[in-house]
């Protein structure tokens, strides 16, 4: 269940449906969003806003936080034959086990948007390939401020204390200058 600001009511989302991460080749990641959403699914890009141009000509432009990836709200068939269409220009990530397709909870996802839609994402840091281990962090809420209910992991990286969002197995993005006073222990359940 989640709350729709729009109509100020709880509704249910779909079972059937789940979100999916894509990673996008050959700089086509607006055409498949395009297609995904023509066929009547949600997309998720996380963008910030940058300012572009040289100076007295500076001009905002928005800009994707994490480059080729695209998340798409939608059923594993509709995923499959997608997959099919569009072969040598998506990645869909996968399970470890087998080729699955490995759908993201939508609370890991809620929270994701959440984090990267705050501020136009300019607070937030995206970490490639240095998945940082989360075993030595403590899990921690936000209770104030702009990012008052995100949850993660707390890890100093270049001699600063960030706060780590990840999304399992697809990327982990770092916020920086939240307050320890903002900052309250999560407690692991029993």
């Amino acid at each position: 269940m989640f709350f729709d600001s729009e109509s100020n009511t709880i509704k249910q989302k779909d079972p059937g449906l789940h979100w999916f991460a894509v990673r996008v080749f050959k700089g086509r990641v607006f055409r498949i969003k395009e297609d995904a959403e023509e066929a009547g699914n949600e997309t998720y890009m996380a963008m910030r806003i940058l300012e572009k141009g040289e100076c007295g000509n500076r001009r905002p432009e928005q800009v994707q936080i994490i480059p080729q990836l695209i998340f798409i709200r939608c059923t594993f068939d509709w995923l499959r034959t997608f997959k099919d269409r569009h072969f040598n220009e998506i990645f869909i990530y996968s399970e470890k086990p087998g080729n699955a397709p490995a759908p993201i909870r939508d609370v890991e996802m809620d929270l994701f948007k959440f984090v990267t839609s705050t501020n136009n994402g300019r607070d937030v840091e995206y970490y490639a390939d240095t998945m940082p281990e989360f075993s030595e962090g403590e899990r921690v809420r936000v209770i104030d401020g702009l990012y008052k209910g995100a949850e993660g992991y707390v890890k100093r990286i270049k001699k600063d204390r960030k706060l780590l969002v990840a999304v399992e197995g697809v990327a982990v993005i770092a916020i920086s200058h939240i307050p320890v006073s903002y900052l309250e222990k999560v407690e692991k359940d029993s």
